[in-house]
C-alpha cells in the first residue's frame, strides 16, 4: 500500500482516538499487524500528547518511507537471543523500534518483579521513540525505571568539530504518591535533532548554541546544522554521557555504535540501531508507599525554593509533560 502525505500549512486540532485510529491504518497498510500497530500507534500519539511531536506521528513519515523502500522489516518480529534470570538480550528484527522498547521495559519489569532487578538489553531496531513512555510505564508498575538508547553521529565529541557520537538520550522514572511519577527524558546535545529538523521544515532560524556548520562554525541555519553537526550539553558532560550510553546500549547490547549507526531519517540502510531497558523494584528497598510518600514530599519541598524573578513556579523533570 503506497501512501502519499500532503503538507498542510496550519494547525489542525484531532481528537485523540481519532489520532491513535489514524496512526493504527498508517501502520497496518505499511505492513504491521493489529495488535503491535495498536501498541506502537498509541507510542506515538503519547509523544504527541505531552508535546514531544519529534518523537510522535511525525515519525509515521519516515516509518512508510523505509517500509516501502525495504529498509524497515514489517511486521515486526522481536525474538530473544539470550534471556538468564535477570537480564536479557533482545533482537528487534529490524522492525519498529517502539514495539521492541515496549516488550523490552515490559520483560524488564516482570524481571524485577522475581528478582529485584530487571536489565533488558535491545539490538538490531530502530527510532524507540520518546524514552519517557517507557520509564512511566515502569513507575506505573511501582518500578524505578531507566533507558538510554543510542544514535547515528550526529553530535561532536567535546572539543571536535565532525559528528561521531549520536545524542544518545537517556531517561528515568520513579514513582510518586503524587500520582504523576517524577521523569526526567533528555538527549545528551543540547537540543535534540528532531528539533533542528522542524525548524528546517519550519524555516526558522536556530539559537547558535546549538550546532556547527560543515566548516566548524557555529550556525543559526537549521539545515547547515543538518550538514554539520550538533553540540553537547555542557560540553565535556554532554560529550560524557553519549559516550556511556554508546558503549552501554550500542557495545554491551550487542548492537552497533558510533560510526556504524545509519539515520533512521535517511535511506541508508539498517540503522542497528541498540537501547538498555532497566526496572528497578523499589519495594525492594522500602515499602512502595512509602518511597512514593517521600519522593512527593521531596518534590513539594523542591517548590517551596525561593524563585529567580520571572518564575511562577519551579517544575520537576517531566512535569512539563504530564
Amino acid at each position: 500500500m503506497r501512501l502519499a502525505w500532503k503538507r498542510k500549512s496550519k494547525a489542525m486540532k484531532i481528537a485523540h482516538d481519532d489520532l491513535v485510529k489514524a496512526a493504527l491504518e498508517i501502520l497496518e497498510g505499511a505492513g504491521e499487524n493489529p495488535e503491535s500497530a495498536n501498541i506502537v500507534a498509541s507510542i506515538l500519539v503519547s509523544a504527541d500528547l505531552r508535546g514531544i511531536s519529534t518523537h510522535g506521528v511525525n515519525l509515521l513519515r519516515m516509518i512508510v518511507k523505509r517500509a516501502e523502500a525495504g529498509m524497515l522489516s514489517l511486521p515486526t518480529n522481536v525474538s530473544i537471543v539470550s534471556d538468564d534470570k535477570a537480564t536479557a538480550v533482545l533482537d528487534g528484527g529490524d522492525g519498529l523500534g517502539q514495539l521492541c522498547a515496549y516488550r523490552a521495559m515490559n520483560l524488564a519489569i516482570e524481571k524485577a518483579k522475581l528478582f529485584g532487578l530487571g536489565m533488558v538489553a535491545m539490538r538490531n531496531t530502530n527510532n524507540v521513540g520518546a524514552l519517557g513512555y517507557y520509564v512511566h510505564l515502569a513507575a506505573s508498575k511501582g518500578m524505578a525505571g531507566i533507558m538510554m538508547t543510542n544514535g547515528n553521529p550526529s553530535m561532536a565529541p567535546f572539543g571536535g568539530i565532525e559528528p561521531f557520537l549520536g545524542t544518545n538520550p537517556v531517561a528515568f522514572g520513579v514513582p510518586s504518591a503524587s500520582g504523576m511519577p517524577v521523569m526526567l527524558d533528555m538527549s545528551s546535545s543540547v537540543v535534540a535533532r528532531g528539533k533542528i529538523r522542524m525548524a528546517a521544515l519550519k524555516g526558522e532560524k536556530i539559537p547558535f548554541d546549538w550546532a556547527l556548520d560543515p566548516e566548524g562554525k557555529p550556525t543559526d541555519d537549521p539545515k547547515k546544522a543538518i550538514d554539520g553537526c550538533l553540540l553537547p550539553m555542557g560540553g565535556p558532560k554532554g560529550s560524557g554521557l553519549a559516550i556511556i550510553v554508546d558503549i552501554f546500549a550500542g557495545i554491551l547490547s550487542g548492537a552497533r555504535y558510533s560510526r556504524d549507526l545509519k539515520s533512521f531519517h535517511e535511506l541508508e540502510g539498517p540503522t542497528g540501531v541498540g537501547a538498555m531497558c532497566i526496572a528497578i523494584d523499589v519495594a525492594r528497598f522500602m515499602p512502595l508507599e512509602r518511597f512514593a510518600g517521600l519522593v512527593h514530599q521531596y518534590g513539594a519541598n523542591i517548590k517551596t525554593c525561593k524563585r529567580r524573578d520571572g518564575v511562577d513556579e519551579i517544575l520537576l523533570p517531566g512535569e512539563v509533560e504530564l
